[in-house]
Formats: structure tokens, sequence, C-alpha cells
């Protein structure tokens, strides 16, 4: 029947490219009845992750068992780790979770402390389910191609959740400023670092988010967004919760779609978080902190070396870092050639059309 079982991020709630792709099924497919799997459905209602109306169950129960039996469509950004076997007629589509810098799937095996606690084979083997793997570029199909040797097809659609940044308007992140306290008239610095790999719970603070937050001076706001996975780790208590609290910047991991965010930002200064990917569908610049690359390459892999092929200008000490927000470097003409090849390799397929095209 047309039944369309949707889950993101290991069942957290609606979120990312399949949430993208289940809003337009809505509106062009009314016929398809999507049933999002929901782990802890009271929690994602608090988080907003759950708007009302949508329809759920819970992953294990028998209503599940009964749903995952019949549904003729699966989306996911992650595997189906509860799904019995393929069934015969069914179709898996694998939206991922953007670009991929770093390794995954099966080049994690030569990465002993990347791959610590994921079953690299059971993942293969339930990656054996996909029939279409999204790609937002060229790159991205190599590399899934070469992480998940399966049996799946790549499609061409660019990632379904870009598509709200894809010819933004300026003023498209006034509302979320708003939501967040931003001034309307400052200058926001979105800082995104990733986890890293060679540090036990993958938190490592590479400079002090408030000394950044008093050298961008007068007119300007930070906005900070860990990854998702240290947002209730000890990141949180080494300060920048309290650094919230007293209005020296803005903690914006807690906001449940990482899209509101980067609408709301006139620069990005990141490390290796695939964020940047999305954010350069905006067309605006991007500062790339990388100080501690090798570490990083090291203990996790990278596709390419982002410094050699940068989406902007790239620092490789926080003094540095520090003097191209400072100086006006990160927009100037050599920002925008950069960000420009950048654009035409890694937004190939991005076109606004990702979720119409699923």
């Amino acid at each position: 029947e047309d039944l369309v079982l949707y889950s993101a991020f290991s069942h957290r709630g609606v979120l990312g490219d399949p949430a993208a792709v289940y809003r337009r099924a809505r509106e062009i497919a009314p016929h398809l009845r999507g049933v999002w799997v929901v782990r802890d459905p009271e929690r994602a209602r608090l988080a907003g992750l759950l708007p009302p109306g949508t329809e759920y169950v819970v992953p294990g129960g028998p209503r599940f068992r009964q749903l995952a039996a019949r549904a003729a469509y699966f989306v996911n950004n992650v595997n189906w780790p509860d799904v019995p076997g393929k069934r015969p007629g069914s179709v898996h589509i694998q939206t991922h979770q953007g670009t991929p810098l770093k390794y995954m799937g099966a080049d994690l095996l030569g990465k002993p402390g990347a791959r610590h606690g994921v079953d690299v084979p059971g993942m293969l083997r339930r990656a054996d389910r996909w029939d279409h793997s999204l790609v937002a570029n060229r790159h991205s199909e190599l590399v899934w191609e070469r992480a998940y040797p399966c049996r799946f097809g790549s499609a061409r659609t660019g990632s379904p959740r870009n598509d709200v940044l894809v010819g933004a308007a300026p003023d498209a992140g006034a509302a979320v400023r708003a939501r967040l306290g931003v001034p309307a008239d400052h200058t926001v610095v979105l800082y995104a670092p990733t986890r890293r790999e060679y540090r036990r719970g993958g938190h490592v603070e590479r400079f002090d988010p408030a000394r950044l937050a008093a050298d961008l001076g007068e007119g300007h706001t930070l906005v900070v967004r860990l990854h998702p996975s240290l947002a209730a780790g000890p990141a949180r208590g080494l300060g920048l919760a309290e650094l919230h609290r007293r209005g020296v910047l803005v903690d914006a991991t807690d906001e449940p779609y990482a899209e509101d965010v980067l609408l709301a930002a006139d620069v990005l200064v990141t490390d290796y978080s695939a964020l940047m990917f999305d954010y350069a569908n905006l067309d605006r610049p991007i500062v790339v902190h990388a100080d501690d690359f090798d570490a990083y390459t090291a203990s996790r892999g990278v596709y390419f070396d982002v410094r050699a092929e940068p989406p902007g200008h790239v620092a490789r000490s926080y003094r540095e870092l520090a003097w191209l927000l400072a100086s006006g470097t990160w927009r100037d003409a050599e920002s925008a050639r950069l960000r420009a090849a950048f654009r035409a390799r890694f937004c190939e397929f991005d076109d606004g059309w990702a979720a119409e095209r699923v």
C-alpha cells in the first residue's frame, strides 16, 4: 500500500532530509501515508521534533512491526537497525546526512579509534537493503559507492533539506535571529565545530569561545552550534551554557533544525563539519579553522584535504582566525573565488527541487 515509514538520526524525530521529503510528499502526493518512527515521543514533542498531527509509531512494538511489514517505502538518514529483512517489493531510500568529508562505512575499518563501538560488517549488511542513495554531488556519489560497496543505485537528486537554503533571500533568517535574541543589525558569526575521535567523549575545545566573542567586538553576535553527538555531553557543562545565560554568546545547539541556524548566519566558522557543504548553498562566506588537521586525519580519515580545496579562507591558529574576522578578510574577493569553486563542486545537484524529485 502507499505507506511510507520515515526515520531520522536513530528515531529522534522529524528531522533532516527525511523531514524535507515528508513535507513535500504531503503537498504533492497526499495519497501517501507517512508515519514517523520515534523512539521517545514525549521528548521529541518537547524539543519541537514531533509537530502536532504527525502520525508516529514507537520502534520495537507490535504496531511498528505491523507497519514495517506493510510499508512500501522506507526513508532514513541512517540505517534501520530494528527492521527485519527487506521485504520483496519494498523501496529503501537512504538520504545520508550531508556530503562526506570524514571517512564513513567500510573506510572506517582502517581507523580503529573512529570505528570503536561501530559494527561495520553489520552496517554494510543493512546498507544492502538500500535501493536509492541520494547525492548532492559526484564527490558524494563516489564516496558512498566506495564506503558502502552494496547493491544500491545513486540518485542525483540533491539534498532535500537544502532546498530551503538554495536561493534564500538575505532576510530569510530574520525570524530565526529574532527567536535567538540577536539584534537585527548585528553580523552573526556561526561557529560549528565537529567531534574528534582522538579524544574520549569527542569534544576538544580548540579555543575559548568567550575570547572569540570578545574579539569580534561591537555589532557582532557569536552563535555556537555543537555537533549533535556532543549536545548532552560535557561540552555544554564546560561553560557554553553559562556563557549563553550571561549573554556572551548564543548557544544554538538545541535548535531543532540546522537549516534555520544556517539561514541566520552571515559567516560560518567551522573545522571539518559537513555543515560547510550545506551552508555553501547560501553563497555566504565560510572560514575553516584547521589547527588540528593532521591529528583529525590520523584518527578519523578524510576524503580530501579541505585546506587545499577550501570553501573560503583557512586559519591554522586562533590568531589567524581572529585576524581574518577582525580585518574583514573573511569576505574579500579571494574568499568569494574559493567559495565559487567549492560550490561548483559540492552544490552540483542542489537546485531547490531535491525533495520533489524524491
